[in-house]
């Protein structure tokens, strides 16, 4: 048996850090203005952030198909049998379920899970599954180790401009409006219990009241006598991530806390200004090191 990790770009990961961890990669889609991106590939946050401010309105779709048989076709090529497929959330994308199908028809054995989620938990767990990997865990125990943690996690949303909400369907334009008028601010979940779909938790008014919103439910998640890893995902506001570190810090001082960008293939739906949080129990035997994996 050999094995190969691969992930997708809801993982934040680019080309270029997947290929130094050592993990496969499928890049999503970004359609701007008729053109289209490969995310982590020819397409990052900062790019995407400049489109953001000219007022364009991005869409997303799943990796290109031949992109996909081609990683996997290579894979075969270099004598690997197992993939340990880490893609984002089954409600938000028909990824994982395309990788399992390509898989399957190549004769390759597709070890997964659904996340039920995306951006830093998927990271996390991309990067955990290749250090179980390599200490010698075969696929089904990385999966159950994964799988265990997976189901104490949780995200929030924070959302400060609604239009790309609404483009995106998830509002309708007149809510959009009604809602950037009335200042309300939606708090959305992405979690196991929301099915990995993105849900309507709370509408509150002002930004920051809707991020002190999403910190207040991560802290009545947190179990006693367990470890987590905390995530910021910004949207393009550091005072409001640093803000964000300050509420997380208070509620538990000795848990990690990593700020990144809001990954490009979400930040497309939720535009700028919007503030992330997740949180996940450590994996045993996990070192997880952000500055290593930007670097």
């Amino acid at each position: 048996m050999k094995t190969k990790v691969v992930t997708d770009s809801g993982s934040g990961l680019t080309q270029k850090q997947a290929d130094a961890l050592g993990i496969g990669f499928l890049p999503l889609q970004v359609l701007v203005d008729d053109k289209q991106y490969l995310d982590g590939v020819d397409l990052n946050t900062d790019m995407l952030y400049a489109m953001l401010e000219d007022g364009k309105m991005p869409t997303t779709s799943q990796p290109p198909l031949l992109l996909e048989e081609e990683l996997f076709e290579q894979l075969l090529k270099e004598g690997y049998t197992d993939i340990i497929a880490i893609n984002l959330s089954s409600g938000l994308s028909s990824t994982n379920e395309i990788v399992q199908a390509t898989g399957k028809r190549l004769g390759l054995n597709v070890h997964t899970l659904d996340i039920y989620t995306t951006l830093a938990i998927q990271k996390y767990l991309a990067v955990a599954a290749k250090q179980l990997l390599d200490q010698g865990n075969d696929p089904d125990e990385i999966i159950r180790l994964l799988s265990e943690a997976v189901d104490k996690s949780e995200g929030y949303l924070m959302v400060d401009n609604l239009d790309h909400l609404a483009a995106g369907g998830r509002l309708t334009p007149l809510a959009a409006k009604l809602g950037g008028l009335l200042k309300i601010k939606p708090v959305l979940k992405v979690a196991k219990s929301t099915g990995g779909k993105v849900d309507s938790f709370d509408k509150v008014r002002t930004f920051h009241k809707a991020v002190a919103k999403g910190v207040d439910q991560v802290k009545n998640a947190l179990q006693p006598g367990v470890e987590y890893e905390f995530f910021i995902l910004n949207g393009n506001d550091d005072p409001m991530a640093d803000k964000t570190r300050e509420m997380l810090n208070a509620i538990s001082p000795e848990t990690p806390v990593h700020i990144m960008d809001m990954f490009p293939v979400i930040a497309s739906h939720t535009g700028l200004g919007s503030i992330g949080v997740q949180f996940i129990p450590k994996i045993e035997g996990v070192v997880y090191d952000e500055t290593r994996i930007c670097n």
